[in-house]
């Protein structure tokens, strides 16, 4: 990489992906990530996801998982020097198109339904909504949050826009994930082992089929591994379908 090259890699925004329950969502979001240029996803809990929807971007995205949503806190911070922001209307946000990115980010959605659980809450050193202009709806399609923060990033990051053909964007013939090793696309998608599960420091590299192990609570009391487990059952036959 040049030098240019390489800043603009390290401004390139990180997605964690947590207690989202919606199947479909999950490809939706990988798409919108992929064309917003974020430069890693990071799974928790769950080591296979849906692709449905994504309409083969994923195949563009580098994937990390972790096996507990502070084993990828920890990760985000010392790997990559990322704050993180939850994209949530809680007290103190401000909206998206107001917010000065001082640094690169790491950004965080929360559940469909009930929004960012306590232990997401407490883990965001900031958070960002997108304002609406009317009362037709309590709030925004996950993806749609997204799409509007990580634009509004990409923007700040200073991203080059890729190139066009008349009305749509040059897509290549060949994705990364076809290169053997390259760290891209959901089959190639590594797996972290957290602090608790290795006895040392995290960062250690083991398989995507890992234990998922969950401690926190979310807003009804329901642990993290009840809410990922029933999640996980919905996703496991996903990329088939794609």
């Amino acid at each position: 990489l040049t030098m240019a090259a390489a800043v603009t890699e390290d401004r390139r925004a990180l997605l964690v992906l947590y207690n989202i329950s919606k199947r479909r969502n999950y490809g939706e979001i990988l798409r919108t990530a992929a064309a917003l240029g974020v430069g890693e996803v990071v799974v928790v809990g769950m080591n296979k996801i849906s692709a449905l929807g994504a309409q083969g971007a994923e195949r563009f995205l580098k994937f990390t998982h972790t096996d507990s949503l502070q084993a990828a806190m920890d990760y985000v911070r010392n790997e990559h020097g990322a704050r993180v922001c939850g994209i949530e209307i809680a007290d103190g946000a401000t909206p998206v198109s107001e917010t000065t990115f001082a640094e690169r980010t790491a950004f965080m959605l929360g559940n469909e339904g009930q929004g960012m659980s306590e232990a997401q809450l407490r883990q965001c050193d900031h958070f960002v909504y997108i304002p609406q202009y009317s009362g037709a709806t309590a709030s925004l399609n996950v993806n749609a949050a997204c799409a509007v923060a990580l634009a509004t990033y990409a923007r700040w990051a200073q991203l080059e826009e890729a190139p066009r053909d008349k009305y749509k964007y040059v897509v290549p013939e060949i994705p990364p994930s076809s290169v053997p090793r390259s760290g891209t696309g959901l089959n190639q998608m590594r797996s972290l082992r957290s602090r608790e599960r290795t006895g040392g420091s995290q960062g250690g590299v083991n398989d995507a089929d890992a234990d998922v192990a969950h401690e926190t609570n979310d807003h009804d009391g329901n642990s993290d591994q009840d809410i990922m487990e029933g999640v996980s059952r919905d996703l496991f036959d996903d990329v088939a379908e794609a």
